[in-house]
């Protein structure tokens, strides 16, 4: 008498080998993991190279080979963090109607509102601003598009005749610049949640005082 099978049959093997790139990508995908996780919870100036290869169960020299040192490893988990960030605010903001001011609102919240979480804070704001300096720090947020994404809802203004296309790069980089301050801000108060809410309005008048009479009567 045959035995019945139970459960799911499991799906054989793969015997092709994995070829060096895959084996390399990887690689570098434990270090991002183990390094995201340990900038976050002790920052930058509490972890060694050392410790972030015995987290991903590497080698040092693995992690030199493919990041060249930690501060290699740390830029690449950041500019990581900025692109998951600029995808979120796209994913939200597009789901806005364009109507008025909500899509700016919108956009802006959602990034108030990531900047307020603890892994962005303590590897975006806190963290790469200093190891990675001002300037590099401006470019990796210039390459993540997030000024791009709120010059794009400021552009549906120009086309409604509310601006000038001129003011649409100023206007979205001192947006950016207010947001970010404003999630230091939210990450050193005592009580996080109460100020994220103060910000959150203050983004808000601060969208609509921007916007002419016309686009405010749309509110």
């Amino acid at each position: 008498m045959k035995r019945r099978a139970t459960g799911r049959a499991r799906a054989p093997r793969s015997s092709r080998p994995r070829t060096n790139e895959q084996i390399s990508e990887a690689t570098r995908r434990k270090l991002l993991a183990a390094g995201r996780r340990l900038f976050a919870t002790r920052g930058y100036a509490q972890v060694s190279a050392e410790q972030i290869a015995d987290k991903a169960r590497l080698t040092r020299g693995a992690l030199h080979y493919q990041f060249g040192d930690k501060r290699g490893l740390f830029e690449a988990v950041a500019r990581e963090l900025l692109g998951e960030l600029t995808r979120r605010v796209y994913a939200d903001t597009m789901a806005e109607v364009d109507e008025g001011t909500a899509e700016l609102e919108r956009g802006c919240e959602v990034l108030l509102a990531a900047y307020g979480e603890p892994e962005l804070q303590a590897i975006l704001l806190r963290d790469a601003p200093v190891v990675l300096g001002w300037a590099e720090w401006r470019r990796l947020q210039d390459e993540s598009g997030l000024a791009s994404l709120l010059g794009h809802a400021l552009e549906h203004w120009v086309e409604a005749g509310w601006i000038g296309a001129e003011r649409v790069e100023p206007l979205a980089r001192l947006l950016l610049g207010a947001l970010t301050q404003a999630g230091v801000a939210i990450g050193e108060a005592d009580d996080r949640p109460a100020a994220l809410a103060r910000y959150r309005a203050e983004v808000r008048h601060l969208v609509r005082g921007l916007a002419p009479h016309t686009a405010k009567e749309l509110r």
